[in-house]
């Protein structure tokens, strides 16, 4: 049997698919699968997408986690600055960043504190260093800015020691002097009160050497008797020495 051709007239054998009817018929299979695509994705979108904002909003609660931590750090170390250094601090001054919350933190801050010496005065200058010591080292962590700043104090304080020294080391001298000057007065008074007391223990000793002595009651009666005026007529020495 001869092959028919397309346009010969010949009828198609039953069971035949004519090729006009199978190109169709596997078109609309495509456009099916290709429908079924895109209705797919879109069913997955929903959940997939939930899955990047649950994981972007947790990202957000730990960075404000951490935000608001360093914000009671900072300020905790701060205020600790300025309660122990008294009238030597300054207020506080904080840096801040915007959080994912839109709120402010505090991330960073400084107290100013005044670190110059007393002039004329090292006893004062030495408390003040003191003082600034312990508000340098004040925090529960110092940062190495406190450290520096203490180690300043520290500094200021030793020389403050130093004029202490020789202050007191001056006083003393002078004090020493002051003792010696009035060892050496007392000394003279003394000599001077012992040169009087000799003095008139020598008086006292010339005057009883010139005193007469007094008559015994022998030589009193022979003087009343005559006997010394005739022995001793007048203008002769008269010993009256017993």
């Amino acid at each position: 049997m001869p092959i028919a051709t397309p346009g010969s007239g010949a009828t198609p054998a039953a069971g035949d698919e004519l090729p006009g009817r199978a190109s169709a018929a596997g078109s609309a299979r495509e456009n099916r699968s290709d429908s079924l695509t895109p209705e797919s994705d879109k069913a997955r979108q929903p959940s997939e997408m939930s899955t990047k904002e649950r994981a972007q909003e947790l990202q957000e609660q730990q960075v404000v986690r951490q935000l608001s931590a360093r914000d009671r750090e900072v300020r905790q170390h701060e205020m600790a600055h300025q309660a122990a250094g008294g009238g030597h601090t300054g207020a506080v001054s904080y840096t801040f960043q915007r959080g994912p919350d839109g709120r402010m933190y505090a991330v960073g801050g400084e107290v100013s504190i005044d670190t110059s010496a007393v002039s004329g005065d090292p006893r004062a200058t030495l408390e003040k260093a003191e003082a600034i010591i312990r508000a340098a080292m004040a925090p529960a962590e110092p940062s190495s800015q406190d450290y520096r700043v203490a180690a300043s104090a520290r500094a200021m304080a030793a020389e403050a020691r130093a004029e202490l020294a020789k202050l007191e080391e001056s006083e003393q001298e002078d004090t020493a002097e002051a003792d010696d000057a009035g060892k050496d007065e007392s000394v003279s008074e003394a000599e001077s009160t012992q040169s009087k007391a000799t003095g008139n223990a020598q008086l006292q000793d010339t005057a009883r050497q010139a005193a007469p002595q007094p008559l015994n009651t022998v030589q009193q009666q022979l003087i009343e008797a005559g006997v010394y005026t005739s022995l001793y007529p007048s203008g002769s020495l008269l010993n009256l020495q017993a």
